[in-house]
């Protein structure tokens, strides 16, 4: 099955960045970024598919360039 997923980036500190991601179709959803720790969380503790494809494309991105992206899209 094929998936889109977006993420916008919402805020940003000195210690993380929040984006908001949502599957087409799906529930708009949130993720945090702790740059400190270098790990992806969901806020609402579902670690599905979709979250975890959405995850999976901004840690890449983080680790190649240690910015925070202000947009991603991931499609599998």
């Amino acid at each position: 099955m094929a998936m889109r997923v977006e993420l916008v980036k919402d805020a940003e500190t000195e210690a993380e960045v929040r984006y908001r991601f949502q599957a087409e179709g799906g529930a708009v959803r949130y993720l945090v970024l702790d740059k400190g720790a270098e790990t992806i969380a969901p806020v609402d503790e579902v670690r599905d598919g979709v979250f975890r494809g959405a995850a999976s494309a901004l840690a890449r991105s983080w680790a190649g360039s240690g910015v925070a992206p202000e947009r991603l899209v991931l499609q599998s």
